[in-house]
């Protein structure tokens, strides 16, 4: 753990329960299958959303994962996920809860790798954005220098946690 990741806020239980989560199955470089797991903060349906708050909101979630921006290399953060019944729970620093992941096929990629790649956006996107939505706010989030990447694997809870 870096002075950074000690000296960062922990991630609200409000925060993490309005993420979006969005899972694919990709694969690396190599030809290796690697899950991805994609949190943003959703886009209001009714009201506009404060740039800064979203961002602020999303900077929080980066800190806690130890993720750093796409193109730098992407850091190892260790344990941070782990299988409970037919779930996959996402657990953050100094954080006592988890955000829960439910996608079979996704799920089925983590236990084969071991792994996933994490990857958060800073900018709002919509719940019910299509596969092109996704992937042209991940290019642009990427060439903006707003989405940020991080490796975890699967094991035991952080902190004990059960």
């Amino acid at each position: 753990m870096t002075a950074e990741t000690t000296l960062a806020e922990v991630v609200t239980l409000s925060t993490l329960a309005t993420v979006n989560v969005r899972t694919w199955l990709d694969h690396t470089d190599a030809g290796e299958l690697i899950p991805c797991l994609m949190l943003t903060y959703p886009a209001p349906q009714f009201d506009e959303a404060d740039p800064a708050a979203v961002e602020a909101s999303m900077r929080q979630v980066v800190q806690s994962l130890g993720a750093v921006p796409a193109g730098e290399p992407v850091p190892d953060v260790g344990v941070r996920l782990t299988i409970q019944g037919g779930v996959a729970l996402l657990w953050f620093l100094e954080a006592g809860y988890a955000l829960k992941v439910q996608h079979p096929r996704w799920m089925r990629g983590l236990k084969e790798c071991g792994g996933a790649l994490l990857v958060v956006g800073l900018d709002e996107l919509s719940q019910v954005a299509s596969v092109a939505e996704v992937d042209e706010y991940r290019a642009n989030a990427r060439a903006g220098g707003r989405l940020y990447l991080a490796l975890a694997h699967l094991g035991r809870p952080l902190g004990g946690a059960s």
